[in-house]
């Protein structure tokens, strides 16, 4: 069944507002943070407006935006968090299989020991932080690390590359930097310095291209040309 026209025609209209609206937003926010507020000087000659003088606020209105999508993201997030509750919690009472409602109830109670450990101890709170959240997190980078390792090694048995290569040193390097040994001393300064420098370089380079993707991918389904996973 196909839409009558009319509904077509808002449809559009309601893109091409919301995408003109949001572009504008965009562009008075990055000008806003790159040039400030500015002066400007209308020449006499201009009709009307012609001799006016002052200080544009664009890098307070660009503040105040950036402010606005903080309370946005907060209230995302919130949102988020009782999606989180309410998923878990109906795969703890309806889930497929046991490990399903064990997994659920799991990160159910998680979730209220960390939300009412402030209030019964604050040394609690620091406690699972300390010991639980980062000792979790460690191991997870350490098994992130050495499945790196392996996939280059295995990469090597199929082909070797000077890429390859290129990795499999610089992790070697790393994991000698990483030991505790005082002879390692020069060694562990050259870690430091691909960590500080190429790493930090190349993460930046990851974030700026994740944000341009996902302003071009926004701007794409805002004006029509791409369409949403709900629809």
């Amino acid at each position: 069944m196909q839409n009558p026209p009319n509904r077509n025609l808002l449809t559009r209209f309601i893109v091409v507002i919301t995408a003109t609206f949001v572009t504008i937003v965009g562009l008075s926010t990055l000008l806003g943070l790159v040039l400030g507020n500015v002066s400007y000087a209308i020449p006499d000659g201009v009709p009307v407006i012609g001799g006016a003088s002052g200080i544009a606020p664009t890098g307070d209105i660009a503040f105040i935006l950036i402010r606005l999508a903080v309370i946005v993201l907060a209230y995302a997030i919130l949102i988020g968090v009782i999606n989180l509750v309410a998923v878990n919690a109906q795969r703890t009472l309806h889930g497929a299989t046991w490990t399903a409602k064990i997994n659920s109830a799991v990160i159910l109670t998680m979730f209220v020991l960390g939300l009412i450990a402030p209030f019964i101890n604050p040394n609690l709170s620091d406690f699972l932080l300390e010991n639980v959240q980062t000792t979790i997190e460690s191991a997870l980078a350490a098994l992130v690390f050495f499945a790196l390792v392996y996939g280059a090694f295995r990469m090597l048995k199929h082909k070797i590359t000077f890429s390859a290569i290129l990795f499999i040193l610089t992790v070697e390097i790393v994991l000698i930097g990483a030991l505790p040994v005082a002879q390692f001393g020069l060694v562990r300064n050259f870690t430091d310095w691909l960590i500080n420098v190429p790493v930090n370089a190349g993460a930046r380079g990851i974030l700026l291209g994740i944000a341009l993707a996902t302003l071009i991918t926004g701007l794409r389904v805002l004006i029509g040309q791409d369409r949403t996973y709900g629809e």
